[in-house]
């Protein structure tokens, strides 16, 4: 018969109550950013609700961002919500059929969908895999080559500020555009203009605007 020791019980209590207290410790606290698993956590409640699906079932979409957001509940006061107790995210998807955004609170504790609400797709903002895209068409057209001697730089689109390590490389950042006449597709498309730094200078500005929603390139003579 197996036979188990006082010192082995010991040994036992004390590596649980380590785990437990390694779990606590590792923990996001409540005002801290979200972890890559809530962000992947959030992604995936906010997908299974019936009223998202049918909105991005109903044409192409994509996730803009999943974002920390503190909540207060009804009924608290303000000294009362300073640390939210629940843990909650805000995760923006976009439909380029639809150009309409939908916003949709999400209660992580509870892994529930606690509001949707829809937005107008020029509040939408652009996230960096637009961008990406952006460049990747950009860089395909033959005017945008053409614009750069027949030969592009290495370019790499920039994923935040230059710093001294990389301000000489040749970087591609995007803005979101909106366009002001019924002519400009931009007014009801979704849009973006590239701007190129080649040695720590902008060239070609404001001349290439790419349409996402289309996936269209455009190109703007003189800059203009």
């Amino acid at each position: 018969m197996l036979r188990i020791t006082g010192s082995a019980v010991a040994l036992v209590v004390t590596l649980v109550l380590t785990a437990g207290e390694t779990k606590a410790q590792n923990a996001p606290l409540p005002l801290d950013p979200l972890t890559e698993r809530e962000r992947v956590l959030a992604d995936t409640i906010a997908r299974a609700d019936p009223r998202v699906r049918e909105f991005l079932e109903a044409g192409r979409s994509r996730q803009i961002n999943v974002s920390f957001i503190a909540v207060k509940r009804a009924g608290e006061t303000d000294s009362q919500s300073d640390l939210p107790g629940r843990r909650h995210a805000e995760v923006l998807f976009y439909n380029y059929d639809r150009n309409q955004g939908v916003m949709v609170l999400v209660d992580l504790r509870a892994r529930t969908v606690a509001d949707v609400a829809r937005i107008p797709g020029r509040s939408v903002p652009i996230n960096s895999d637009e961008v990406a895209l952006a460049a990747r068409l950009a860089l395909a057209d033959q005017r945008v080559v053409r614009m750069f001697g027949g030969r592009l730089p290495r370019f790499r689109v920039a994923t935040g500020p230059a710093t001294l390590a990389n301000a000489d490389s040749a970087r591609i950042e995007g803005l979101r555009t909106l366009g002001a006449t019924p002519a400009d597709p931009c007014l009801l498309h979704r849009c973006i203009v590239l701007f190129f730094r080649v040695n720590n200078r902008y060239v070609q500005m404001n001349r290439v605007v790419v349409d996402v929603t289309t996936q269209q390139v455009l190109v703007r003579e003189g800059g203009r």
